[in-house]
């Protein structure tokens, strides 16, 4: 079985971020400005642009995916942790373009907003701390 560790809800917090600022730095910001060191994440809304990723497994590195067009945001769930000693949001992202078609993939810098609707839950407790995995090549939860 996985370890695994309790944790009590702390602070809640609903919010939208506006236009024209980019989702995953104001994520981190008001995360770092809250001092939200454990915590999950959703949120929806539309982006004017995005920019995600995708971890390549052979190659062990991520692989920009840039959107050039308005799109929905279907779903953003993520989790707030500590890496380099700093609030740090690890975001996925589902969005809906024009079209119908489906694109998402781990949210990155470079994804200008439209109008995005915030739900934080903080956890408390030892905070999760976010490192390199020596096999994987990602940061993830040590």
């Amino acid at each position: 079985m996985a370890e695994h560790k309790t944790y009590l809800t702390g602070r809640t917090y609903i919010f939208k971020i506006n236009k024209g600022k980019d989702l995953l730095e104001q994520l981190s910001d008001f995360c770092h400005d809250n001092q939200i060191k454990c915590g999950i994440l959703n949120g929806i809304g539309s982006l004017e642009n995005a920019t995600l990723a995708y971890f390549d497994q052979a190659k062990k590195k991520y692989e920009k995916i840039v959107v050039t067009k308005e799109t929905e945001i279907l779903s953003l769930t993520g989790n707030i942790s500590i890496m380099d000693n700093r609030s740090n949001v690890h975001a996925h992202v589902v969005l809906a373009q024009k079209d119908g078609t489906i694109i998402g993939g781990h949210l990155a810098v470079g994804s200008k907003v439209f109008l995005a609707e915030i739900y934080i839950q903080e956890l408390v407790g030892e905070p999760k701390v976010r490192k390199q995995d020596k096999v994987t090549k990602l940061n993830t939860w040590i």
